[in-house]
This record gives C-alpha cells, structure tokens and sequence, in this order.
C-alpha cells in the first residue's frame, strides 16, 4: 500500500510543479523570441549583401543620420541600431533609407542625429549602402 501513496504524492507533487513552474509558456516565449532572433538575422544577412554589392558597385555619398535608436539586441557584444539616414545622390537628389545596422561601441558617438557618414550606396537599390566607419565625412 505505501508504494501506491508514494507515487500518488510524487503525482500531486508534479501537479503543483506544473501549476507553479508554467513550461508550456516559457516554451511559447523561447520559440517567439527565437523566431524574432532569426527574422532579424535574415534581414542583417541580406544588408551585408547588399553592403557587399555596393562596396562592389556603389558610388561614394554623405549620409545624414536622422534618427538612432538602439533595439536591444547585441551582437558580438555590438549593439544593434535602426539607423534613418538621409542619403545624398551624386546626382543631388536625397533618398532616405533606414536599416539596421551592428555598430562597434566606438563608433556609437558618430550614429547622433545630424551626424554625417561617408557611404557606399548601389545606385540600382539605395537600400543596399556601406557605411564607412573609419573615415569621417
């Protein structure tokens, strides 16, 4: 009789685990957060190709940084910045873009609105831009 009481308690003890320790949501919440790690890594990828050809391609250009906001997510310790650049064509004609952009902590200061970068952009997708960190504008 002692062995069925046993397991009987062991069977409410993992009742009340479940209904204190709620698994099922942190799952729910891990496989959110990991779907929003990937969705943000897809579109980093396709900016360092796109940087790729306009480094390739590109012409030289001076982007205006208008708006910086950090998204909280790092990356090799580097912090993760939606970047809204007023990019100004050769050509003359200014073409906002934004992106995100992994931004080395020293390079932080250069991201405050009004800031000018020097910049790489493919004249066939304005979006696909390098920024040239190590050379003022």
């Amino acid at each position: 009789m002692g062995f069925f009481k046993d397991i009987k308690k062991l069977n409410d003890q993992g009742k009340q685990m479940r209904e204190q320790y709620p698994v099922q949501e942190q799952l729910a919440n891990a496989q959110v957060q990991m779907a929003n790690a990937n969705q943000m890594i897809a579109g980093m990828a396709q900016n360092a190709a796109a940087a790729t050809a306009a480094i390739n391609n590109g012409v030289d250009a001076i982007a205006t940084v208008t708006s910086a906001t950090q998204t909280g997510a790092m990356m090799n310790y580097n912090p993760v910045v939606d970047l809204e650049l007023l990019v100004m064509m050769p050509n003359g004609v200014p073409m906002p873009v934004r992106r995100q952009e992994t931004v080395q902590q020293l390079n932080l200061m250069r991201c405050q609105p009004g800031s000018r970068l020097r910049v790489k952009v493919d004249p066939s997708n304005p979006a696909g831009l390098w920024i040239d960190w190590m050379n003022p504008a």
